[in-house]
């Protein structure tokens, strides 16, 4: 989210959905075939849920020859990466939404908007905001949004949250509030207040994003780095305060360790996205709820945005055939075929939403209110630069001199590009 760190199985799926072979370069393409190559979300078989909507599409455009490969997501960047950059790979291309501005920057994709122009089904306003935001980069866009979520709900124990004297009705609001609640909740070794993810990976980067752009902060003003910023110590003050009602060891915690802290009733509090609610239902043996996290007094939560958006790539052999299949594929009921995560399509997504998420007016207020995370070439190297940040305050150092530091990397990753 994003990708959504650690949530997506690993389960690779290869499907050919014609009869056709491998194609090689898309450069050398007939014009009616087409490459399409796609991220596994989760166990659901996305290869075999594309099926049905590429026999429609072959239908209706006759003589086209439609080939679907999908990936696990630890290893499609990379195969894309080498693949587009060496002349061959697919016509359409599932992209993170941290990836987009780096595969547009080099050259690999091609901005659709006159494309949108013309569109039967994709049109800007059918979208959640945050989820179309995430393709535009320099004033052109580059990709439509398929799914998306956002970095996180706080989940709650509360048969904890009474056991503590806390009104499970009334879970915490403010970032004061908040922090005197976990307290109330920490009763190490056998329980604790809060699991928080902390480890060197984009967990710990779009939890700590979720608590700066609550209090106006963030890593970057377009080209400009603003990492080292009175709201964004706040916020990482914040995050180490809270980590202290955390079991030990934060720094190595990820997404599942902290979901298990959690499941297992030894942590009465818990950020994550929405997507960890068919855990909770499977493991959670409590009252478990969630609800929009706690922002600083008088601000509103803003969580963290990702997902995956579908492009086309610069060397596709026919981008408006290619473009025309991304449109048949930006309708509610193609959207809700092919996906696990919620549909980008606000009709689509909050039908997603009601029907499979608990507490469904919680999820979408996070949703609406989402930002996605900066839309810069070189994010990869930022992010490592924020998980090392990260690193060093859960190790002791003051946000203040860890942020300064990290704003000082990042300014030189920057310039080098």
């Amino acid at each position: 989210m994003m990708r959504r760190t650690g949530a997506f199985a690993l389960v690779a799926g290869l499907l050919s959905l014609s009869a056709c072979g491998s194609s090689g370069a898309s450069g050398s393409h007939a014009p009616s075939t087409l490459e399409i190559w796609d991220m596994q979300q989760s166990s659901k078989d996305v290869g075999a849920a594309y099926k049905p909507i590429v026999e429609k599409f072959q239908k209706e455009h006759p003589g086209t020859k439609v080939k679907v490969t999908t990936f696990p997501y630890a290893q499609y960047r990379d195969k894309v990466l080498v693949a587009m950059k060496g002349g061959t790979g697919p016509d359409i291309l599932a992209l993170d939404q941290i990836w987009t501005s780096e595969f547009a920057a080099g050259g690999l994709i091609t901005p659709l908007d006159d494309h949108i122009a013309k569109a039967r089904n994709v049109k800007q306003k059918d979208f959640f905001t945050g989820a179309w935001d995430s393709n535009v980069y320099q004033g052109k866009t580059w990709g439509v949004p398929l799914n998306f979520d956002v970095w996180e709900q706080l989940y709650y124990n509360a048969d904890l949250f009474r056991k503590a004297g806390l009104d499970p009705d009334k879970p915490p609001t403010t970032w004061d509030q908040w922090v005197a609640d976990a307290k109330k909740l920490h009763h190490p070794p056998k329980q604790f207040g809060i699991a928080l993810i902390g480890c060197k990976d984009e967990g710990s980067v779009v939890v700590t994003d979720s608590l700066m752009f609550s209090n106006s902060g963030g890593l970057a003003d377009g080209d400009k780095i603003v990492f080292d910023s009175p709201e964004n110590r706040a916020a990482l003050e914040q995050y180490r305060t809270l980590s202290k009602s955390a079991p030990s060891g934060t720094a190595g915690v990820c997404e599942q360790d902290a979901v298990g802290q959690f499941t297992a009733g030894k942590a009465a509090m818990l950020l994550d996205g929405s997507w960890q609610q068919d855990t909770m239902r499977k493991s959670a043996k409590f009252d478990w709820r969630i609800a929009v996290p706690p922002a600083p007094e008088g601000k509103s939560f803003v969580g963290t945005l990702g997902g995956f958006n579908m492009a086309v790539s610069k060397k596709a052999g026919n981008a408006d055939l290619a473009f025309d299949f991304i449109d048949e594929l930006s309708t509610p009921e193609n959207q809700k075929a092919v996906n696990s995560l919620i549909p980008a399509l606000k009709s689509a997504g909050e039908e997603f939403v009601k029907a499979e998420r608990k507490q469904p007016e919680a999820v979408l207020k996070t949703l609406e209110n989402g930002r996605p995370r900066p839309l810069i070439p070189v994010y990869p190297k930022l992010s490592l630069i924020q998980q090392e940040t990260i690193q060093s305050i859960l190790g002791g150092t003051s946000p203040a001199t860890a942020l300064r530091d990290g704003a000082d990397k990042m300014a030189n990753a920057l310039k080098q590009g």
